[in-house]
Formats: structure tokens, C-alpha cells, sequence
């Protein structure tokens, strides 16, 4: 069985793969935190809806016993709002714009998210795993 064919495991695939590679680009901005005119730079984060383009869109939800809500179906694309880039504000005399503090609260963020990431692909791994075994536990 390919587990990449499964929406799950491609999703956090991308996911840790994009993590990895943010990490590399913080990594570049922090080693060239004092060369002139530099630039601190991130990477633009994967699409989920075009992660899962692959998947089934047309999931319905069914009421399947008399305490189960029924479904509102894809109501929260309405409430998102797309975050703007902001301006670098702090600049250093020899015009470079790499905020320290800001790379490592970044480079924290890409840390915790790799292992929610992996500990997901991991959890699905292991259902797999002992459904497969039939073992139960």
C-alpha cells in the first residue's frame, strides 16, 4: 500500500517537507545576520487546498445517530482573511534587515510545527499498523 495516496500522510509529508526547507532559509538569514544589505527572506507556506486538489472535496457528513450534529458543510472558507506582509521596521546601519529575534521565534515555530507534523504522520502510521495486526491495541 503507498501511503502517500492517502490525504493524511501527503499532507504531512508536504508539510514537514516545506518545515525543512524554511528551516535551511531561516538558517541563511541568522548566517548573514551582519552582511550588508541584506535581506531577511521565508518561504511563501504550501497550499492546503492545493495539497489536497488530489482528495475528494465532496465529503458529506451523515448523521449516523440522534446525538450527531449535522454537518454545515465548507462554511469556514468565508471567515478566512489572508495575512499582508508587513514592513521591516528595524534596519541596521550598514542596511541590513534581519531582526534576530524574530528568525529565532521563526525558526521555533518551523520546530513545534515539524513535530506536530511528524508526530501525526506517526500516530496514522501506527493506526495503520495495529489495524493490520489486529491486535487492538
Amino acid at each position: 500500500m503507498n501511503l502517500s495516496t492517502l490525504n493524511v500522510f501527503r499532507v504531512a509529508t508536504v508539510k514537514m517537507g516545506w518545515l525543512s526547507e524554511r528551516q535551511g532559509v531561516l538558517a541563511q538569514n541568522i548566517a548573514n545576520a551582519d552582511t550588508p544589505d541584506y535581506r531577511a527572506k521565508d518561504l511563501k507556506a504550501p497550499s492546503f487546498s492545493k495539497t489536497m486538489s488530489n482528495g475528494n472535496h465532496n465529503v458529506k457528513m451523515v448523521q449516523t445517530a440522534k446525538g450527531h450534529m449535522i454537518g454545515l458543510g465548507n462554511t469556514m472558507n468565508s471567515r478566512l482573511i489572508k495575512e499582508r506582509d508587513k514592513d521591516v521596521y528595524e534596519v541596521s546601519p550598514n542596511d541590513n534587515a534581519v531582526i534576530m529575534e524574530e528568525q529565532l521565534i521563526k525558526i521555533s515555530e518551523s520546530s513545534m510545527n515539524f513535530k506536530l507534523a511528524s508526530s501525526i504522520y506517526s500516530k496514522n502510521l501506527s493506526m495503520f499498523k495495529m489495524a493490520l495486526n489486529g491486535t487492538g491495541r
